[in-house]
């Protein structure tokens, strides 16, 4: 595929950056705040043929002028026609002047219509009221009498949502306002009064004044989401009709959260989706998974961003404020129009886009400070020195050894103990600020945001900052052309010390381990200096920065540039043009240097005691070097669509059709030097010439499709669809490039049938819904199908040249991993919608999975085997969710909501070892088993020795007093006890390492100003092991305080086995904790100030706010670890506290 860059957009997208820039400043300019300005301020509108009320609802927004009206003698339905498309304010009303004997009245911001009023000129009829910029409820008013006074508020949904359009009257007089783009209303009425709020698809509402001139109102749905939109693949689709299984996070539910990467935001919200977070490091992302793995090859979903597919890193890589929606398509039919990279769920976002009015602009700012969830407890000095002696004891080291603490010794570290990890501890800090303006005329909406994310460590020279920039501009350049462009840039920069032995893993296990088992015998400084006594390198001088840096810099740049057209001439038809432009650009930089360690003099009978008596001076060097690494990563998409929507009657028909063209490439140049002439230089020219390396690589990547789907729908009761992908890609030869996947759905809304309707009431709407469909995978290595050769240097005629020797074998007839997924689903609302429920059950059957059949080739076979397609596996599961609704009063609203996914898996076929014992093999078994050994029991008495057989041993070694003892259950040749305990013993000990069943828990409240959410986050049915298992008989390490408690003669009761020379560091059943826990995932506190108090300061809202993360382990059976963390060696996850302000203008 040759990539041809359209230049048609390139054009469309300068022209629309200056048709924006100008709008931006003539829209602007004519929003100003005095009153007089808003009569006189210009609308530009095609206003021929137009209803009152679009004609109010445009002024509205261009102005903020609020109409008040008596709706039994004023239709807003009444159509005039307006010749000119550029008239002020005052213009306009004096036409509907003449036109409908109308008359105007202005009270600040208000203007009261009335009827049956002289014709005449707007001068007579439209009265400016003295004082007009005061506040409208002042008594000084004219327009406000004895009798009456003017009531304003706000009108939102019970997630706090402003509600345009709500009809306000007062009950049993004529008046009417209606609630402007803020919800905002204003309207006359007597002191005792009751408004009635009315507003399609909500409950009506009826409120008592009270005398009181400010009055906020919270209207609950009668819909409860049937007509909410949901994004699904290349389009959208209403809730009530939708037939596949979508879970969604608005963006108003995460917009809060402190969370450096996106995907952290996502736990407990969503059914069927296992969010997990393995550790706490500044930046560090979470895990996403969508039901069961299918696979053993990559089963990361597939990410994309306003239409274009992305990568989890620019997933994470999105602020929540810029997110306006998250659909996660998780059945077969839902995905299957993204074809070959479908078959583990796709994940969709939808960024913020800008709405007609006027502008907005929104400050988020927060600062928060992170504690631990839990330090795994070491043991102290003393202890650490009695398990030393017990091990020494153990193996029979007469007492003599210098390797003995003494008893005066014991009794010095009985008072002197030195916890490295708490002397290098400190909390880390969050601070996020974001910056966002939104609105726009009828021609052209924006919306722009900013964002700053820094985070510190837990240790010095630890710390992620990102910034975020994204610009969403729509515009109408005709009546029937729209354009768009979306620009986007992130910036990440990540920086930690370097230590060599951390294999740059996120986790940074290996440092954070020498923290925790760093001897507590011996303090990090003595006199200032790093003490180097029985250590050989010292974590402090790492997180010091004295042995160089780690750090890397992520740009992405992404542009999106769209056309739209609705062809006049056949309504319903619309044509898109869409062109993406991605870029990505890594930077890598790794700088290790040497450093000094301070040797003392020791004391004591066995010299384990420091003094601070300077012996001698060691440097510890890991390879002086500087390392540097360059990637550089393009990608481009294309989207052609044709798409037709029609209603006839009861009949609606959808159609569409994608061309869609994406290409990729990339490229790797890293080099390395080492001796540099100075530490302060840290540039490649500063090292050796002589001991250089340099090297690079490159790929690339492409695919076409061919994308369908055709949509039946018959009086929203009976809808069916049916849709298909055609991909083609290079990973493939070109026999095997192309792949069909097709889906069905169907849809049947029983609540719609007159049987069902006219008889059972308290159900609101019941639909029915199945799909069934064919998707894939293709996430492996590309040109698999091609014979591979390597560079090589080899001796000819005594001689080194280089040449190349062939690779891997090749196969041509490698293709795509193919799954046939079914899902079947209910979806209820009860009790007037207050209550909804929804379940699905889904089976799968992946085939053809990518393999190299390597176990059932015999060892003497010298070539390494290609994949090819041969694997089996089938997986199920269920998923239920279910939310509740209530308003107490006109104050108080609450909702509570669950949801529970269970998944899990069958290996139907894999490659096996030929003549393999049957209970070794994976066949008919979930794929994620721990194998390991039954444990029976510590031997902790004579008795306990005396019972085991004549002969019996132990992984070779003859049973002792203290020992862990495991299960004989077979031998080399069948399944029978043979006296010892050997590989043949291990079996799967555990169905499952990851948890198949994820659920969540939210629920929250309104009052008043106030709101509280709370999100729960759960995962059961699953096994962990403590990965530690083995005691550190030496002076420079500890153990894990667990390890206090272990088996002696005086301690036959331990909860341990011995220490020393011992058999417990194998995997079994002794070292299983059920990996199940509850925690509260998520709190979210928020007050927003009185809109009176607010408004005196000239701004439109004022939020405070208090957002906790995983502030508390309600169910925990790990107890030495957190239950989440991938490691007790692992940075530990971290609670989150952050306080944080909004501000709207």
């Amino acid at each position: 595929m040759k990539k041809k860059l359209p230049k048609v957009l390139l054009v469309c997208a300068r022209c629309l950056i200056i048709y924006f820039l100008a709008e931006l400043v003539a829209f602007n300019t004519s929003s100003g705040k005095n009153v007089n300005a808003q009569t006189n301020s210009i609308i530009t509108a095609d206003l021929r043929n137009i209803s009152v009320r679009k004609l109010f609802s445009i002024i509205n927004q261009k102005t903020a002028i609020t109409f008040v009206f008596d709706a039994r003698s004023i239709n807003l339905d009444t159509v005039v026609r307006i010749n000119s498309h550029h008239l002020a304010v005052d213009n306009i009303l004096d036409s509907l002047s003449e036109k409908l004997n109308w008359s105007f009245k202005q009270l600040g911001n208000t203007i009261t219509v009335k009827t049956n009023m002289p014709k005449g000129a707007l001068q007579s009829n439209f009265q400016q009221a003295p004082g007009a910029l005061r506040n409208p409820a002042q008594p000084q008013e004219k327009a406000v009498t004895a009798d009456t006074f003017l009531v304003s508020g706000n009108v939102r949904d019970t997630l706090g949502t402003p509600l345009v359009g709500v009809t306000v009257q007062v009950k049993g007089a004529p008046g009417g306002a209606v609630t402007d783009k803020n919800g905002h209303y204003a309207i006359k009425a007597e002191p005792d009064a009751t408004l009635v709020f009315s507003y399609i698809g909500f409950d009506r509402r009826e409120t008592v004044l009270g005398g009181k001139p400010f009055l906020d109102v919270i209207l609950s749905s009668t819909l409860s989401g049937l007509n909410e939109i949901v994004v699904v693949g290349y389009g959208t689709e209403k809730k009530a009709t939708l037939a596949g299984a979508v879970a969604t996070v608005s963006g108003k539910e995460i917009k809060d959260l402190p969370v450096a990467n996106l995907s952290n935001a996502l736990a407990g919200r969503l059914p069927g989706v296992r969010i997990t977070q393995s550790g706490g490091k500044p930046g560090m992302a979470s895990s996403v998974s969508i039901r069961a793995a299918g696979t053993w090859n990559n089963t990361d979903p597939l990410y994309v961003i306003d239409g274009v597919v992305r990568d989890k890193f620019a997933f994470d890589a999105l602020d929540p404020s810029e997110v306006d929606n998250i659909s996660i398509l998780k059945d077969g039919a839902s995905a299957a129009v993204y074809g070959s990279r479908a078959a583990n769920g796709v994940v969709l976002v939808t960024t913020r886009v800008g709405r007609e009015g006027k502008a907005t602009i929104s400050y988020n700012g927060s600062i928060g400070v992170e504690k631990p969830i839990h330090i795994p407890e070491t043991q102290n000095a003393y202890h650490q020195a009695i398990t030393i002696n017990d091990a020494l004891r153990i193996d029979n080291v007469p007492t003599s050894d210098a390797r003995y603490y003494s008893p005066d010794e014991l009794d010095y570290f009985k008072t002197h103990n030195w916890n490295w990890i708490e002397d290098a501890w400190k909390n880390p800090v969050t601070t996020r600020h974001s910056l966002s303006v939104s609105g726009g005329s009828p021609k052209i909406r924006y919306f722009m945001n900013g964002t700053y994310f820094y985070a510190t460590g837990s240790f010095n020279k630890l710390d992620f900052r990102k910034n975020t920039l994204r610009a969403n501009v729509d515009a109408d350049i005709t009546s029937n052309l729209t354009a768009s462009l979306n620009v986007s840039m992130d910036v990440r920069n990540d920086q930690k010390p370097f230590w060599m032995y951390d294999n740059d893993g996120d986790n940074m296990q290996d440092l954070y381990k020498a923290f925790l088992f760093r001897t507590q015998t011996v303090p990090p400084y003595i006199n200032g200096r790093l003490n180097g006594t029985y250590v050989e390198w010292s974590p402090v001088a790492i997180t010091n920065g004295q042995t160089g840096y780690n750090k890397k810099k992520f740009v992405d740049y992404n542009t999106i540039a769209t056309l739209r057209y609705k062809a006049p001439f056949l309504p319903g038809l619309e044509l898109k043009l869409m062109f993406n432009k991605y870029s990505r650009n890594n930077f890598v930089k790794q700088f290790s240097l040497p450093y000094e360690l301070s040797v003392f003099k020791r004391r004591g009978e066995h010299n384990h005691i420091v003094t601070d008596e300077l012996e001698s001076v060691k440097v510890r060097d890991d390879g002086e070097f500087l390392y540097e690494s360059y990637d550089n990563q393009e990608a481009y998409q294309l989207d052609g669509y044709i798409s037709y929507h029609r209603s006839f009657g009861a009949h609606k028909l959808s159609a569409l059709l994608v061309y869609e063209q994406a290409e990729s490439k990339g490229d790797n140049f890293n080099a390395k030097r080492n001796n540099f002439i100075s530490p302060s230089i840290d540039q490649l020219f500063a090292g050796s010439a002589a001991s250089q390396f340099a090297n690079g690589s490159g790929w690339e990547d492409g695919r076409a499709s061919y994308i369908g789907r055709l949509n039946y729908n018959y009086a929203d009761k009976y809808i069916l669809e049916g849709a298909f992908r055609y991909d083609g890609s290079v990973k493939f030869a070109p026999s095997q490039r192309w792949g069909f996947f097709p889906s069905l759905s169907a849809v049947w809304r029983i609540s719609e049938e007159p049987f069902f309707r006219n008889n059972i009431s308290f159900v609101n709407d019941l639909k029915l819904r199945s799909t069934i469909a064919l998707i894939g995978n293709d996430a492996i290595g590309g040109w698999q199908w091609m014979q591979r050769y390597n560079i090589a240097n080899g001796a000819v005629l005594g001689s080194i040249t280089s040449g190349i020797a062939p690779g891997s074998l090749s196969n041509p007839n490698i293709t795509w991993e193919k799954s046939v997924s079914w899902n079947g689903g209910l979806d209820a609302y009860v009790l007037n919608n207050k209550l909804s429920f929804s379940a699905d059950i889904f089976r799968t059957h992946t085939y053809d999975i990518l393999g190299a059949r390597q176990k059932s080739v015999p060892s003497t076979f010298g070539a390494t085997l290609p994949a090819e397609n041969y694997g089996v596996i089938n997986s199920k599961g269920f998923e239920l969710s279910v939310k509740y609704n209530g308003v107490v009063n006109k104050n108080f609203g609450y909702y509570v909501s669950g949801n529970v996914g269970y998944a899990t898996n069958e290996v139907k076929v894999q490659d096996q070892p030929v003549n393999q014992r049957a209970y070794k093999s994976v066949l008919g078994y979930n794929m994620d088993r721990i194998w390991g050994y039954e444990a029976t029991g510590i031997i902790r008495t004579q008795a306990d020795l005396d019972a085991l057989p004549a002969g019996y041993t132990i992984f070779g070694q003859k049973p002792e007093l203290g020992m862990l003892n495991y299960r004989d259950t077979r031998g080399a040749v069948d399944d029978k006890p043979d006296g010892k305990i050997d590989e043949n013993d291990a079996q799967y000990i555990a169905s499952h390492n990851t948890p198949p069943v994820n659920y969540g828990i939210a629920m929250g409240c309104t009052w008043k100003g106030l709101s509280l959410d709370l999100v729960f986050q759960g995962l059961a049915g699953y096994k962990t092991m403590i990965d530690v298992r083995y005691v550190q008989a030496r002076t420079e390490e500890t153990n894990f305080a667990y390890w206090n408690d272990h088996w002696t003669p005086e301690n036959p009761n331990a909860a341990f086995p011995r220490a020393g020379r011992n058999t417990a560091d194998d995997a079994s059943t002794f070292w299983l904790r059920n990996g199940s826990f509850l925690r509260l995932k998520n709190v979210n506190l928020s007050y927003e100030l009185p809109r009176l108090l607010v408004k005196r300061s000239g701004l439109a809202a004022v939020r405070l706010f208090f957002t906790g993360t995983n502030l508390l382990l309600l169910e925990d059976h790990v107890k030495v670890r957190d239950p989440e963390a991938a490691s007790m060696r692992s940075y530990p996850l971290m609670k989150n506290y952050t306080f944080g302000l909004n501000i709207t203008l």
